[in-house]
């Protein structure tokens, strides 16, 4: 076919085998030539019946597969090879993925991971894809063509996404947490590949809750345009019905089902989960007016206490990926210049500049719904939004103290030695995973969340080390007292 860049290997139920006739150099008479070829033809067709009495011949082995497969335990068979559902198809041979066992994987099988490393990881390379169909019942049947019919949501959810690499990534991510009912918004890089964009746009055109933005920013490892790009984004959907954003990176996994995410919303009501500690001094312009009225913070200052106007706020950091109420969300949007905030965070002479805006005006008390009325003077790990492997020794690429021996910016990838860990987890989403090192572990991922087999959903006695959590509890029961919550 025109345009496809490789083929797929054939098809395994085919009857065609790689058996050819052989070629003789010689001219038989015509009878010894008849009974050579007679005799031959017999021997053949003897040899065939005798060994492969069900089917045709098999193909040679062309790889150290076979051999690989009959050193493992003997309670492992070839039965217990590729476990994974036909949505793999659309983006790798059946060849390539023989050896993803997922249910294995899942529970920690080390033999049956380490089968599928050393036979090759499954990777998405830019130069090696499948041209995917793009009309939109092609797009739809592989987002969730296969997927349990979908029931109402009580709390829906908002995805809101800055994404820069390949479009089958995006596609297979998108699947992994979609429900009608919840929305989607997606923000480009400007440098992205003109490819990406048609198709994330065209993917775009055959969902309603799927938001692409028009407007592409620029963005960078230092997180610079993450902040403009999420809260566009968020303006952008403010009047579609969902309760929580939960706001993402390209790399960024959701490890938990729709209903699972709505029953978190729930629970958390009009709270964020945000974590924050104290930001670091060369992340931000420490010589800045942080005074809310010396910054034009609020869009009109009537009615704001002077406590409020004039203190300084404390710069708080904590991730990027957050959780956060739509009413803090409205709040927000509704009661304050943003813009200005936003400019002051993302500055080009900082790194990292993209894990404290959300936490400082969620943590320093500014009147605003939903927000935490304590100002804590602790630090708060966020322990629900992001499960992450951190190991800040040595540089990108190999560590042998990442399960799957590879990292980057000091996070270890999630190969699939780390399903067993993704299925017990509790938090919403992990980071991170890369297309090109192991799309193993997302295609495993969602198996589980089509299977219903994800991590426990946290619930009330757990969250309560979250102090928003515990503030909210508390201002429920009539129990609050700012003056003696202890953070």
């Amino acid at each position: 076919m025109s345009g496809i860049q490789y083929k797929r290997l054939q098809n395994p139920n085919s009857e065609t085998d790689d058996y050819t006739n052989p070629k003789f150099d010689y001219v038989c008479s015509p009878f010894i030539g008849f009974l050579l070829c007679f005799g031959f033809l017999a021997f053949m067709i003897f040899f065939t019946f005798v060994q492969y009495p069900l089917g045709p011949i098999p193909k040679r082995a062309t790889s150290e597969k076979v051999i690989i497969l009959q050193q493992l335990d003997n309670n492992i068979t070839t039965n217990s090879k590729r476990n994974i559902t036909q949505w793999m198809d659309y983006y790798f041979t059946k060849e390539e993925s023989q050896f993803l066992n997922c249910s294995e994987m899942i529970k920690g099988n080390k033999d049956m991971i380490e089968l599928y490393v050393n036979n090759g990881r499954l990777k998405l390379d830019q130069d090696r894809l499948f041209e995917l169909p793009m009309d939109c019942p092609s797009i739809r049947q592989r987002v969730y063509g296969d997927m349990p019919p979908f029931s109402p949501l009580k709390r829906p959810i908002a995805f809101v996404r800055t994404i820069y690499k390949i479009y089958e990534l995006q596609e297979a991510l998108l699947s992994l947490s979609y429900h009608p009912d919840n929305t989607f918004c997606f923000i480009m890089d400007a440098k992205s590949t003109d490819k990406l964009k048609n198709s994330v746009r065209s993917m775009s055109d055959c969902f309603e809750n799927v938001i692409v933005l028009e407007k592409e920013y620029m963005l960078n490892s230092g997180g610079h345009g993450q902040d403009p790009a999420h809260f566009d984004c968020l303006q952008t959907i403010l009047d579609r019905k969902w309760d929580h954003a939960i706001i993402l990176q390209n790399f960024d996994l959701v490890i938990k089902t729709p209903y699972q995410l709505s029953d978190i919303s729930e629970l958390l009501n009009y709270t964020s989960s945000v974590g924050f500690g104290f930001g670091l001094s060369y992340r931000y312009n420490t010589k800045a007016d942080w005074t809310p009225a010396g910054m034009k913070l609020f869009k009109n200052e009537t009615g704001v206490p002077d406590k409020i106007l004039h203190t300084p706020m404390r710069v708080r950091k904590s991730l990027n990926e957050v959780i956060i109420s739509k009413v803090f969300v409205k709040s927000m949007l509704d009661k304050l210049n943003m813009d200005i905030i936003i400019k002051l965070f993302d500055d080009n002479d900082y790194y990292g500049v993209d894990e404290m805006l959300v936490q400082t005006l969620y943590e320093n008390y500014l009147g605003l719904d939903g927000q935490m009325e304590s100002n804590c003077t602790q630090n708060h790990y966020d322990i629900l939004t992001r499960l992450t492997h951190w190991d800040w020794t040595g540089p990108n690429g190999f560590d042998k103290e990442c399960h799957s021996k590879w990292k980057r910016h000091g996070i270890c990838i999630l190969g699939v030695e780390y399903l067993n860990e993704l299925f017990k987890s509790r938090k919403a989403t992990a980071n991170k995973v890369l297309e090109n090192f192991d799309f193993g572990t997302i295609a495993c991922m969602r198996e589980m969340i089509k299977k219903n087999v994800t991590g426990e959903t946290p619930d009330a006695v757990w969250l309560t080390s979250f102090p928003q959590f515990r503030e909210m509890q508390m201002k429920a029961n009539g129990t609050y007292d700012r003056n003696t919550f202890d953070c």
